[in-house]
């Protein structure tokens, strides 16, 4: 949803809103990322104290082409997740 107006000082055609979802803001933002570990994931201690567990994904998208390869989107992650979640992420392999 979006809204237009006309202004004859500006461009004849100008955007002033646009809705992208009508849930409340969130303090943080939200994002899957579906894809492969490049490597297995690694414990690392921070200077603080904490541990976190650092890991690559790859993400293929698009079409193939003529040698059938896609193109492929590489994404580093630091998680600072604790109990099962953090110990179920250690225990996934390569690939």
């Amino acid at each position: 949803m979006f809204s237009l107006r006309r202004f004859a000082t500006t461009s004849p055609l100008t955007i002033t809103s646009r809705a992208f979802s009508f849930t409340p803001r969130a303090a943080l933002a939200r994002m899957q990322i579906i894809g492969r570990l490049a490597a297995e994931p690694e414990l690392m201690p921070t200077s603080t104290g904490k541990e976190m567990v650092r890991y690559t994904l790859g993400v293929s998208t698009g079409a193939r082409d003529a040698s059938g390869i896609r193109l492929t989107s590489w994404f580093r992650v630091a998680s600072f997740s604790e109990g099962p979640g953090r110990d179920l992420l250690l225990s996934l392999p390569k690939g």
